[in-house]
């Protein structure tokens, strides 16, 4: 079972995308903000996460820069969960090193989980 990490501020999202992605076969843990997230990969150990971009504390693309920058963490395929849809931004989380990336408003969450195993099957 694939094991993934929901890093999510907004916690109704949370809990929908974290009942759809368990619905859909995988282990889910949830971290609440960018500093909650290191100490879920650390207990967890992920094999994908799934990372917004606008959280309190350290924003998605701290924490993307923190893992990527780490030689044991930066091996964890992310993919960013965003509302925006800035290009500059997500160029940049790209430069940085995420593999892919999903547009919240832009499908209901189970059309998105399907993004989501598509880029699961994709990068494991």
């Amino acid at each position: 079972m694939v094991k993934v990490l929901l890093v999510e501020d907004d916690e109704s999202l949370r809990n929908l995308y974290s009942k759809v992605l368990r619905d859909n076969k995988y282990e889910v843990e949830t971290a609440v903000d960018g500093e909650d997230s290191f100490i879920k990969i650390d207990s967890f150990r992920p094999d994908i996460i799934i990372l917004d971009i606008e959280m309190p504390k350290l924003n998605g693309i701290e924490v993307l820069k923190i893992l990527k920058a780490d030689p044991e963490l930066r091996k964890i395929p992310v993919i960013m969960f965003t509302s925006i849809s800035d290009s500059n931004r997500l160029h940049e989380c790209f430069k940085i090193g995420v593999k892919g990336y999903i547009i919240k408003d832009g499908s209901t969450a189970y059309e998105n989980v399907k993004k989501i195993d598509l880029f699961v099957k994709s990068l494991l």
